[in-house]
């Protein structure tokens, strides 16, 4: 009979994870700044920022004692899709001048997105925290944790061939990308709690070297490179009363940036420089998420 090694308390909060989310909003602003075909830049941080929530979900659950309502904490993440999804929509038939903006639905797929392809990350995270409870109730001993990261890892394969060789329509390509990130970071908390971190780090380096062979692009190394972001960020011994302000601001930058960013085109027009871009639009989706959060109805928002 084997006895496995006793676990660690579990983790507590750490303020660096507050820095490593703002840090990843801005990856996402600037990835959208560039706009590049053979992005990298965006892959990167969204892949950290699907780590970072499945990773403090857990946290939460092994805090409550391995529960977690997901259908409970589902349903806070509908106002803010919905809403956002009613603004980015209106925003389109105001400004653009195809004819099909009137038309309501005219892409089925778009139920699982909303208006603008950015909010795939919200109905994505609604369906994926079902996964939460069952990781931190079953992933308790480095026996299960192995299986589980095997168990990505022969997820993460099929997945990462759909996302490059495919043709899909949107969200499809984004969840195939994500959903072995956000099981990664489930992973992750066990995996600390019970100081095997590198188990799952061998499956994600596995997972990526398979992506980069089958693809070649750079979005296949950007799962690894975001899982190490993450061991980075959780070593650096941060505290300070500023880093959980820019934790907290982090989702509201991602939810409004695009909204900031046709204000930087506005303003600078449409030859302005990425730099000049990316600040302006993350800056003042900063500014407002931080006005959004005073407000007692508009923070359930943000």
């Amino acid at each position: 009979m084997s006895i496995a090694a006793p676990s660690k308390p579990a983790v507590q909060h750490r303020q660096s994870m507050d820095l490593a989310r703002f840090v990843a909003a801005f990856g996402v602003v600037a990835a959208h700044a560039l706009a590049s075909p053979r992005d990298w830049v965006g892959h990167l941080s969204l892949g950290l920022f699907l780590i970072l929530t499945a990773f403090l979900a857990i946290q939460s659950a092994e805090r409550a004692g391995g529960r977690y309502p997901w259908i409970a904490r589902a349903r806070r993440l509908v106002l803010p899709w919905l809403f956002w999804s009613a603004v980015f929509r209106l925003l389109d038939i105001l400004l653009s001048h195809d004819p099909a903006r009137f038309i309501p639905l005219t892409n089925p797929w778009s139920l699982l997105i909303g208006s603008t392809i950015h909010l795939w990350f919200l109905p994505f995270v609604m369906l994926a925290m079902a996964l939460v409870q069952p990781v931190a109730r079953l992933v308790r001993s480095p026996a299960s944790l192995m299986a589980g990261s095997g168990l990505m890892l022969a997820v993460g394969l099929p997945l990462f061939w759909l996302h490059e060789f495919l043709p899909m329509p949107d969200p499809l390509p984004q969840w195939a990308f994500g959903l072995p990130l956000y099981v990664y970071g489930l992973l992750l908390a066990p995996a600390h709690r019970l100081n095997r971190p590198l188990l799952p780090l061998a499956a994600m380096a596995l997972l990526t070297a398979a992506g980069w062979a089958m693809a070649g692009k750079p979005w296949a190394l950007t799962a690894l490179i975001a899982a190490l972001a993450f061991e980075l960020f959780w070593r650096l011994p941060l505290r300070h009363p500023l880093l959980p302000a820019l934790g907290r601001v982090a989702f509201g930058i991602y939810l409004m940036h695009p909204f900031f960013m046709l204000v930087a085109y506005k303003i600078f027009g449409p030859d302005a420089g990425f730099w000049t871009k990316t600040f302006t639009a993350f800056l003042l989706s900063w500014a407002a998420t931080v006005i959004a959060l005073r407000l007692p109805v508009i923070r359930r928002l943000v």
